[in-house]
């Protein structure tokens, strides 16, 4: 049976991963939509066009994942130890940062567009049409990178309905703008860029306004900026980015290589499958992102069975998921290629059809390399995120591809794919010998953790709650849990008190608030000769630090528990991150106060 613990992980788990799905696949959709214009209005030339700017797109997506990659821990560990003013310090040096990157790209797609088409592998065939793309683009670029950390932090304030409305506003004003612009008005290329960067400007749009309502628990503050955490963030998040920049490196490549043996029909194939590619992973790229929110949240807890239980999850039903996706793929492969290249005789056709085919079995493949490279940059494994992503998203592909495609034409290329992937795979347990000089003895190892992190088994004991009457027998487990440990009558009292109020008190009001199931687990730790009690649940925002503040001076019998609870607690932490409502108290062995505990 599943304890609560494991419930709340899932449900938190899946209630975030279709917005992170639908972050990464909105690109690729917004990609599809303008693809099909492309090929079907323009010219096959312009599904090149757009594929040789996928690579420029990579550039602009690594340095958000630097910035994104690294928030995201380094709000997930204050998150963890209770520090919203740090994560707040965080949130305002991301957008900032972000806004000036963004204004630096921008400024140089608009003055310098042709030595941009250059280094993007242009001939003098395509670049014209490849400069007016990038022009166009670059009115979209700062609204996009905003939006793109913005959908974050949202997630993390349980603002999914303004992500999903974020997301469906802008596919809709592209396919809107694409028909009036391309279609209607014969613009061209140049309407595909606008149309790209107008609905950019829409999803911001929708998004920001959230951040300056009362609601917001994250407040934007030049102040506030923790200038600090600049290199710290940037290091964290360089291993994804690295990534992803060398991705953009091996399309310049890959498409030379193309252009060399499989002529502008394989370029062609190429781009229109890379517009289909972010659908493709968009699930895997959601999966590892969900990941290192919340490994990052529970390094910051030193909540080890909570790390275990997450990767439990995506190894079980995450991955069953990613291979019924890639059976759903193969059967629909040739209508989508059909999109693009509506003459199922032509070579450009055949050759898309395969490397989708070749690509679709490699999804399942794509989602156990997420899942490892997130864990290990959320545990802070940076060095080897960076040569793994180095070797992953250049070499591994980019050596393949060029000893087989003289042989073998576009397939050789197309071959490479699962090649790479399996190289990659195959880095992380050698890198699990080589971290341990010997092969590892137990999970804990093979999760690379180190025998002083976190607490003992034996100081740390998980307790689910279900009902009022759970309360009191969990209240008198920590009881003989802190006795047990030699601490004396008075404290193990305390603590065992802690957790009757407050447990009890949300299973009394929070399980019905809404009509919805809920669950409260709590994890009790002996950490440094005091108790921490961690009490979580998925039940509706509620604050007692705030309540106890408002309640203080009341003088009839109401809301004691509160009241008793922060008299006895030596340190308070409350906070409602990514759908769970986490109190933290600690109480101290040495403790010799004489607390009055009547209201």
């Amino acid at each position: 049976m599943k304890s609560n613990s494991d419930k709340l992980i899932s449900r938190l788990f899946f209630s975030m991963l279709p917005v992170q799905i639908l972050i990464f696949a909105m690109g690729s959709i917004n990609s599809i939509v303008d693809g099909t214009m492309a090929g079907r209005y323009i010219g096959a030339n312009a599904v090149g066009i757009i594929g040789l700017y996928y690579s420029m797109v990579n550039v602009m997506n690594a340095i958000s994942s630097v910035l994104l990659g690294g928030t995201t821990v380094l709000c997930g560990r204050y998150m963890g130890r209770g520090e919203i003013q740090k994560t707040e310090g965080v949130f305002s040096l991301n957008l900032t940062v972000t806004f000036i990157v963004g204004l630096f790209l921008t400024t140089l797609s608009l003055i310098v567009p042709g030595p941009i088409a250059d280094i993007l592998g242009a001939n003098q065939e395509l670049k014209e049409g490849l400069v007016l793309y990038i022009v166009g683009y670059a009115i979209g670029i700062v609204p996009m990178m905003l939006a793109q950390q913005i959908a974050a932090f949202l997630q993390m304030e349980r603002q999914s309905k303004r992500g999903y409305i974020g997301i469906a506003g802008m596919i809709i004003s592209n396919v809107t703008l694409d028909i009036t612009l391309v279609g209607m008005l014969k613009m061209g290329i140049r309407g595909l860029a606008l149309a790209t960067s107008i609905s950019n400007i829409v999803y911001f749009l929708i998004l920001v306004p959230y951040y300056f309502s009362d609601r917001a628990q994250l407040r934007y503050g030049v102040k506030k900026i923790l200038w600090c955490e600049l290199v710290g963030g940037v290091k964290i998040g360089f291993p994804g980015a690295m990534l992803v920049f060398c991705l953009g490196l091996r399309g310049m490549v890959i498409n030379r290589v193309l252009l060399k043996y499989a002529g502008n029909d394989g370029l062609s194939a190429l781009s229109a499958f890379n517009m289909v590619s972010g659908f493709l992973i968009a699930y895997c790229l959601g999966n590892g992102s969900v990941i290192r929110m919340l490994i990052s949240v529970f390094v910051g807890e030193e909540d080890i069975d909570s790390m275990k239980n997450t990767l439990k999850l995506v190894f079980t039903k995450a991955l069953a998921v990613s291979c019924a996706f890639a059976v759903v793929m193969l059967l629909i492969s040739r209508f989508v290629v059909f999109i693009f290249f509506p003459d199922r005789t032509s070579n450009v056709y055949q050759l898309c059809h395969q490397l989708f085919i070749i690509y679709s079995l490699c999804v399942p493949l794509v989602l156990i390399c997420q899942i490892f490279t997130n864990y290990l940059q959320a545990t802070g494994h940076n060095l080897f995120v960076n040569i793994q992503s180095i070797f992953d998203g250049f070499f591994f592909m980019v050596i393949p591809a060029l000893i087989l495609a003289p042989v073998m034409g576009a397939m050789g290329v197309w071959l490479s794919n699962p090649i790479g992937i399996v190289m990659t795979m195959l880095t992380v347990p050698v890198y699990d010998l080589i971290f341990w000089k010997r092969i590892p003895r137990n999970m804990e190892e093979w999760m690379f953790l180190t025998p002083d992190f976190g607490v003992a088994k034996e100081d740390r004991m998980e307790i689910s709650v279900r009902s009022l009457e759970e309360v009191s027998a969990a209240s008198a487990d920590i009881q003989s849990f802190c006795m047990g440990h030699g601490m004396e009558k008075k404290p193990s009292y305390y603590a065992a008190l802690c957790l009757e109020e407050m447990a009890g008190n949300v299973v009394t009001h929070g399980f019905n608030a809404d009509g919805k199931k809920h669950s409260l687990s709590t994890i009790v730790m002996f950490k440094n000769g005091d108790i921490v009690l961690r009490i979580k649940d998925d039940c509706v925002p509620f604050n007692p630090k705030e309540m106890a503040e408002l309640v203080k001076n009341e003088k009839d019998g109401k809301n004691i528990g509160i009241r008793i609870v922060m008299k006895i607690a030596d340190e308070v932490n409350y906070q409602n991150m990514m759908g769970l409502n986490v109190l933290t108290l600690a109480i101290k062995e040495d403790d010799h106060r004489i607390l009055d505990l009547t209201p």
